[in-house]
């Protein structure tokens, strides 16, 4: 839409824009065939797709397509379940802890992450070329690049919670030493990021929490995971971007944690989960967020003037440092006027 770019740039810098930015994930048929105006198959996908997203919304961070339905194996034996939006792989399994700790051993000492070379460099800089056209080709479109973590959810979600939680008890210390060679990775590549990089901001995900509070202990994650994050987003500032960070669920525990761990943006903000904007926004004044509509009960079953009255709400609330959308994606049970009142409450407030 006309001034995405400006809009979403004001937001990130501490500005206030014309009107807040829409920013979703839209993975449901029904808003993406109304914007784009034509039905979307699989085979039309990467065309229909990014035309309804240049339509719909202001920016995302991922443009997902469609995909046909099914089971495949993975070429590591692992099972994945596909359905037309999401998929599902099977968990690693490694017999017990003490399996699962030779494993990741053998893992870290096969790789150095703070390794550098010529290759590297010409792969950086080809992805940041790369991203810089894309953006150009979608027009006035803001598309957030990935930033990296120190990568919890990837660890976890390999193996399962159940199973990962008996290794925190059993290995603890290979957990750590995961999570800090995955660290050091990134704060290697932000090293080396040429001066006209040409970022603002870089999107991570590590989700950190149930509805109900933290998965780990905050005294844990404190110990353990912040840290990390901290030097991962000194790395960014001094290059000049920001980080955006998107983890589920109650993270009202540790939010004063995140920030001080230098994150400058917040995604989805899951209001069933407790948390609230206005809340958030007195807490941190100066950090910016993304989401704050629910998508689990008002956007699939709400009335199109309830949403309308909740965007409305969120925005003075937020005082100009949001980007509305749903709290994680637009999936299929949303229906489309639902979304039209969401949007039409958005291009209607002015600050």
């Amino acid at each position: 839409m006309k001034g995405s770019i400006e809009r979403v740039t004001a937001v990130i810098n501490g500005g206030i824009p014309d009107r807040a930015p829409l920013f979703d994930l839209l993975r449901n048929d029904a808003v993406i065939e109304h914007f784009a105006g034509t039905p979307l198959t699989v085979e039309n996908a990467p065309r229909v797709v990014n035309e309804a997203f240049v339509h719909a919304v202001d920016a995302t961070r991922s443009m997902r397509l469609p995909g046909s339905e099914g089971t495949v194996i993975l070429e590591n034996g692992r099972e994945r379940r596909n359905s037309r939006w999401t998929s599902w792989t099977a968990h690693k399994q490694y017999g017990d802890s003490e399996n699962y700790a030779a494993a990741k051993q053998a893992e870290l000492e096969s790789s150095d992450p703070c390794a550098w070379n010529e290759e590297n460099q010409r792969s950086l800089e080809e992805g940041l070329r790369r991203h810089r056209e894309e953006t150009v080709q979608r027009g006035d479109f803001f598309f957030m690049p990935g930033a990296g973590s120190p990568g919890l959810t990837g660890i976890y979600e390999e193996v399962g919670l159940e199973s990962f939680s008996y290794y925190l008890a059993d290995c603890p210390g290979v957990i750590t030493e995961l999570l800090e060679h995955n660290t050091a990775r990134i704060v290697t590549r932000y090293e080396h990021y040429p001066e006209d990089h040409g970022q603002i901001v870089g999107f991570t995900c590590d989700d950190l929490a149930f509805n109900s509070g933290p998965l780990i202990s905050p005294v844990w994650l404190r110990e353990h995971y912040f840290p990390g994050l901290k030097r991962i987003t000194d790395a960014m500032h001094k290059k000049g971007i920001k980080l955006f960070f998107h983890s589920d669920g109650n993270l009202n525990p540790v939010l004063d944690d995140l920030v001080e761990a230098g994150i400058d943006g917040l995604n989805p903000i899951e209001i069933l989960a407790g948390m609230d904007v206005g809340n958030i926004h007195k807490r941190h004044p100066d950090l910016f967020m993304s989401g704050g509509i629910d998508v689990s009960q008002l956007l699939p079953f709400g009335k199109p003037a309830d949403v309308a009255d909740v965007v409305k709400k969120t925005l003075d609330d937020a005082e100009g440092r949001i980007m509305i959308g749903s709290t994680t994606e637009l999936h299929n049970d949303v229906p489309l006027e639902n979304f039209l009142a969401l949007r039409n409450a958005v291009l209607e407030y002015r600050y």
